[in-house]
C-alpha cells in the first residue's frame, strides 16, 4: 500500500479512510437488508377460525312470463258475421257470446229436421201397434211366417229412422249454436279477424275470428345453473318461497309457486328448465314480458363461507391464504354461490378449524412468517 500511494503520489492516511468510509457503508447496507427481510418474515396479520354451519340460501335467476294457454276463435259454420258483443283488449269470460254468425240457414235445417224426426215417430208409433198385433195373432195360428217377417221388418225399420232422424236433428241443432260464437276460456281478447258483414266460415279460409290469452293464474319460465341445482335436489317444491321482480326492481306483491322442474340437464346451457305459477287477477304481468325470479327456502348443511376480499386470484384460479405453523400457506379452493353479505360458499379446499388469513394478503408469498394480531370464529 505504502508502495502504491507512493507511486502514485497519494498519502497513506487518505488511502485508509477512503476504505473504513467503504467497509461502513458495507455494513450498514447488510444491517439494512437483514432488517427489511426480518420485518417482511414477521407480517403481522389479522385472522378468522373457519367453523362449518347451516347456510340459508336464496337464488335469483332472470325469467320470462307466460300465459297458462291461449286458444284461437274460430267460426265452425259458414255465413255472415252479424254481430261483435266485445271491446278489442276486453277481459272476456268463457261462455260469453262473442259473435253471432246468420242463423237463418241453420234454424230452417233445424226445422226440416225437426220435422222428419217427428215423421219418424209417428212411423214408429203405428209399426209398433201393427207388430203387436201381427205377433199375437202369429202365435193363435192366425197369420203366416211371411206376415210376421214382414211386421217385424217395418217395426225395426221404423225404430232405425227414428234414430237416424234424431242424428240429423242433433246435427242440425249444433250448427245453429255454432251460429253464437263462445269464448272458450277467460282471458283477454286481440283484436277481431273479420269485419261485420264478411263471409266467415268459408271451407279452406282462415277462420280465425279472434284470440284470447289466459292471463290469470300466469307462468313464469326459468333456467337453474346445474350449479345452483346442486342445493335444490331432494327438497320439495311446496316448501320453495317464489318471489317476482319486476322489470323496475320492485317486487310483486305475490307470491308464486314452483310448478314444475325439468328432470333434464340442457346440455347446451347446462342448466334445467323450471316452471313456477302466480296469480295474476289484477292483469297487471304481460305474457312474454322479462322479470326476475327469486327463490327461497334452500339450506347448506355443513357449508363453509368465507369474505370475498379474502379471495385470491392467478391463471390457476382461486386460492386463499392459511395460517398454519406460524407461516403463510397458500390453499386452493373451489367456490360456491355468492350470499348476501357478499360471502361465498367453499365447496372444497377448506375444513372445520382452518385458520384464514385476513388482512395484508398483498404483502403475503407462500411460507412467509406471520405474526397474528386478531382472531374470529367465522361463521
Amino acid at each position: 500500500m505504502r508502495l502504491l500511494s507512493a507511486k502514485i503520489g497519494i498519502p497513506y492516511c487518505f488511502v485508509l479512510n477512503t476504505l473504513s468510509i467503504i467497509l461502513l457503508a458495507m455494513l450498514l447496507f447488510g444491517c439494512s437488508e437483514e432488517q427489511k427481510q426480518a420485518n417482511v418474515a414477521s407480517l403481522s396479520v389479522n385472522t378468522q377460525t373457519i367453523q362449518t354451519h347451516n347456510i340459508m340460501l336464496d337464488f335469483e335467476y332472470p325469467a320470462r312470463l307466460k300465459s297458462l294457454q291461449s286458444a284461437e276463435i274460430y267460426a265452425r259454420v259458414e255465413g255472415i258475421l252479424m254481430e261483435q258483443n266485445f271491446k278489442e283488449g276486453d277481459i272476456v269470460q268463457e261462455g260469453t257470446k262473442l259473435f253471432k254468425i246468420d242463423p237463418t240457414r241453420y234454424a230452417a235445417k233445424v226445422n226440416m229436421a225437426r220435422a222428419q224426426y217427428e215423421a219418424a215417430l209417428a212411423n214408429l208409433n203405428k209399426t209398433t201397434k201393427d207388430w203387436k198385433r201381427v205377433e199375437k195373432l202369429y202365435k193363435q195360428g192366425v197369420l203366416t211366417v211371411d206376415q210376421y217377417d214382414d211386421s217385424l221388418y217395418n217395426y225395426q225399420t221404423a225404430q232405425a229412422n227414428v234414430a237416424n232422424t234424431k242424428s240429423s236433428l242433433d246435427d242440425a241443432l249444433i250448427d245453429l249454436g255454432y251460429t253464437d260464437v263462445l269464448a272458450s276460456i277467460t282471458g283477454r281478447i286481440g283484436m277481431r279477424g273479420y269485419d261485420i258483414g264478411n263471409l266467415v266460415g268459408r271451407s279452406g279460409a282462415n277462420s280465425v275470428l279472434a284470440t284470447i290469452t289466459q292471463l290469470n293464474p300466469i307462468y313464469i319460465e326459468f333456467s337453474i345453473p346445474s350449479s345452483d341445482f346442486y342445493y335444490m335436489r331432494g327438497l320439495q317444491k311446496e316448501n320453495i318461497a317464489v318471489n317476482l321482480i319486476l322489470g323496475n326492481g320492485l317486487p310483486y306483491s305475490k307470491k308464486g309457486k314452483v310448478d314444475f322442474i325439468d328432470s333434464v340437464l340442457d346440455s347446451q346451457t347446462s342448466s334445467i328448465k323450471a316452471r313456477a305459477i302466480i296469480d295474476n287477477d289484477e292483469y297487471k304481468l304481460l305474457p312474454n314480458q322479462f322479470v326476475r325470479i327469486k327463490l327461497e327456502g334452500f339450506e347448506a348443511n355443513d357449508s363453509i363461507a368465507i369474505p370475498q376480499n379474502t379471495l385470491m386470484q392467478d391463471k390457476d384460479g382461486s386460492y386463499v391464504y392459511l395460517l398454519k405453523d406460524g407461516k403463510a400457506t397458500a390453499t386452493r379452493v373451489t367456490l360456491g354461490k355468492t350470499l348476501k353479505n357478499n360471502d361465498i360458499l367453499v365447496v372444497s379446499g377448506l375444513k372445520n378449524g382452518d385458520i384464514l388469513i385476513t388482512s395484508n394478503l398483498k404483502k403475503l408469498q407462500p411460507g412467509m412468517n406471520v405474526v397474528e394480531t386478531g382472531s374470529v370464529a367465522k361463521k
